[in-house]
């Protein structure tokens, strides 16, 4: 595939440098970064046409928008976000242990995305990972709220910057009941009160089904 610029809503990123072969990321969807009015921006497809609105919604809410890339344009398709550099905190991951400090701004970062109410459920993550290792949902899970969450916040997708820390790599963001594996996601040896939502089987089995897609993600592209 050989692109020089595409265009998100009136907003035209040129100078396009694929993040992997061929545009494509892990789950087969464009990703790329390139520039706008010499901004270095990422551009990547999105899963679900509801997406963007609710990364615009999070780039107006305050303290939650601090901890996320500015956001530049979405359509439909696609979001444009402002490039970020930094440190992943699992290149420091002895260090972020010992850190209480970040350890609980990641905390604070979660609690953040579940306590802000949001009406629409955006990308139904749980269905998403069961159809892509070929099996059918059969679990309970009516007890489970939606809540904003990013689906993947693992110390690789956590920077830390020099206006602190910023998540990346939002392909995955939604509003669903996906949060509740961000109990074994977030590296964090912590206990969240998962028991009033679903049975500890349950979420065994939840787990099982995402490292087993993982690891079809990262040996298929």
């Amino acid at each position: 595939m050989i692109l020089d610029k595409i265009s998100v809503n009136k907003i035209i990123v040129e100078k396009l440098t694929p993040l992997r072969e061929g545009f494509k990321n892990k789950n087969n969807k464009f990703s790329a970064k390139g520039y706008y009015n010499n901004l270095k921006v990422k551009i990547y497809e999105v899963f679900d046409r509801n997406q963007g609105p609710l990364r615009e919604f999070i780039s107006k809410n305050g303290e939650l928008s601090s901890y996320f890339p500015k956001l530049i344009s979405y359509d439909q398709k696609y979001i444009i976000e402002e490039w970020v550099d930094g440190k992943t905190l699992k290149d420091s991951k002895s260090r972020f242990k010992k850190n209480i400090s970040q350890s609980e701004e990641v905390k604070l970062i979660i609690n953040l995305m579940w306590s802000i109410k949001y009406d629409i459920q955006v990308f139904d993550y749980i269905s998403y990972i069961f159809k892509r290792v070929g099996r059918t949902n059969n679990l309970d899970l009516s007890n489970l709220p939606i809540r904003i969450n990013h689906n993947d916040l693992s110390l690789d997708n956590i920077l830390v910057t020099s206006s602190g820390l910023k998540i990346i790599d939002n392909e995955f963001l939604g509003c669903n009941t996906g949060w509740i594996l961000n109990i074994k996601n977030s590296f964090l040896k912590e206990n969240f009160n998962y028991q009033n939502f679903v049975s500890e089987e349950t979420l065994k089995e939840l787990w099982k089904i995402r490292k087993q897609w993982r690891l079809m993600k990262y040996n298929k592209f």
